[in-house]
């Protein structure tokens, strides 16, 4: 008797306890030893438990908000259960936000039926998410009416497609809320560019359907591999490619003037800086961000149009200051002097004076007054860019095809080094080899017609 009612007393473990069980059952599992075909049975099985797992966790998460319980397990409470997820899970807000919506869509809205076809695994989470998403500001009793054929529709599509499927439907079931839509997509729209820390610039933005299909346009053709080696992200290859357009668009001159000057890249740079004369110069700078790598100024400079200014420096308050001990006339500290970092007080301090010197007076150098302006000068004639696409037809790095209004025209041996502009001296770079023959450190070697790399 008593060992019956030990066994009584028992309670049965629960589901999560079996589920754990599971998955460490799973990753035990030896999995170099199935066959080719049960291993990719099994890849499908599991995503399509794990689909029906994340729907019976939006219902479990569409109960907590309900009862207004996030936060409950340490005693406290949230004060929203997306700023919960975002806490404890570590999410974003847009995927956290998103969770919550498709769960009280799905489970606590007018979407019961797509909960219930998740749960099933006859669509996907991402399904899921997009008929809450597109239908969130339709009403409830229209929803509901739209459901069977927005959900046959998911069965059927892929989530992207679906989107653009539901927008059209969306459309049809209530106009007036889809020109609601419209103009608060309006309202939204915005682009933001700001520098990083490392020098980069970090874009954010939103656009309305039409911007973003006429944006999405011009950049495919442009982001395409340029081989079957182009071993660039899909990231990086549009980053190229909005940064290939924005050069095409100034080089065009087709943009609205400004000052009475059509819009063009400007660098301002150090001679000293531009020939290499010495390391820890700073390198040249722009008109809207940090400084450029004086490697970047030298490669913009073989196809460029100059402009020499002859300045002459007037020490500010700042940097005839004690701190500043070069610029206002004083001698270099005694090198003896450590600064408790190993780097005595006259090599890193004096590196550090010196560059000061240099910035522009915009960042806190000296103030600099222009005693000559010479004449702007073209490196590389308009004729002899037309011979170097006769003669290169395009990019003359190994291996690379693409057009020549892809190139820049590179001397060999740079101009800055004595190199002359002729075309013996010139070779037609694609932007992307361009930048990998003067930032990646590779070396064209002639003949110019059929360059080898090293």
């Amino acid at each position: 008797m008593e060992s019956n009612t030990s066994l009584a007393s028992q309670a049965p473990p629960d589901g999560l306890t079996l589920l754990t069980a599971a998955v460490q059952a799973l990753a035990a599992e030896d999995l170099t030893r199935l066959p080719d075909a049960e291993a990719a049975q099994r890849v499908l099985r599991l995503r399509h438990l794990v689909d029906r797992l994340d729907g019976h966790w939006l219902r479990e998460l569409a109960g907590v908000d309900g009862r207004g319980a996030a936060g409950a397990e340490d005693g406290t409470q949230a004060e929203s259960t997306a700023g919960w997820l975002r806490g404890r899970l570590r999410a974003g807000r847009a995927q956290a936000s998103g969770w919550v919506q498709t769960a009280r869509a799905l489970y606590r809205g007018p979407l019961g039926e797509t909960g219930q076809a998740l749960a099933a695994g006859a669509i996907s989470p991402r399904h899921a998410a997009v008929l809450a998403a597109g239908t969130h500001d339709l009403p409830p009793a229209t929803v509901a009416a739209a459901e069977p054929v927005l959900l046959d529709t998911a069965r059927r599509l892929d989530p992207p497609t679906l989107r653009k499927v539901v927008g059209h439907l969306v459309a049809v079931a209530n106009p007036d809320t889809a020109a609601a839509q419209t103009q608060r997509r309006h309202e939204r729209r915005g682009l933001w560019a700001s520098p990083t820390l490392e020098g980069m610039v970090a874009i954010d933005g939103l656009l309305e359907p039409e911007a973003g299909e006429t944006l999405l346009t011009a950049l495919e053709p442009l982001a395409r591999p340029a081989s079957a080696a182009d071993d660039r992200s899909g990231g990086q290859r549009r980053a190229d490619a909005l940064t290939e357009l924005a050069r095409r668009a100034l080089a065009g001159g087709r943009l609205p003037n400004r000052g009475g000057v059509r819009p063009q890249l400007v660098v301002t740079i150090e001679l000293a800086s531009l020939l290499a004369q010495q390391e820890g110069l700073p390198g040249g700078a722009g008109q809207w961000l940090g400084p450029l790598p004086a490697e970047t100024a030298r490669r913009l400079a073989c196809d460029a149009t100059l402009t020499r200014v002859l300045v002459t420096r007037h020490p500010t308050e700042a940097t005839s200051s004690p701190h500043h001990p070069d610029l206002a006339g004083d001698p270099d500290p005694d090198p003896a002097r450590d600064d408790g970092d190993g780097d005595p007080t006259g090599t890193l301090a004096a590196r550090l004076r010196a560059a000061l010197a240099l910035l522009p007076a915009a960042l806190g150098g000296p103030a600099t007054q222009p005693l000559e302006v010479g004449r702007a000068t073209r490196v590389v004639s308009p004729a002899q860019r037309t011979a170097l696409v006769v003669r290169d037809g395009g990019c003359r790095f190994p291996g690379c095809d693409r057009p020549p209004s892809w190139c820049e025209a590179h001397h060999v041996r740079h101009w800055l080094h004595g190199g002359p502009t002729d075309l013996g001296n010139l070779v037609l770079l694609c932007c992307a080899h361009h930048r990998a023959v003067h930032e990646g450190g590779q070396r064209l070697h002639p003949p110019h017609r059929r360059p080898t790399a090293a």
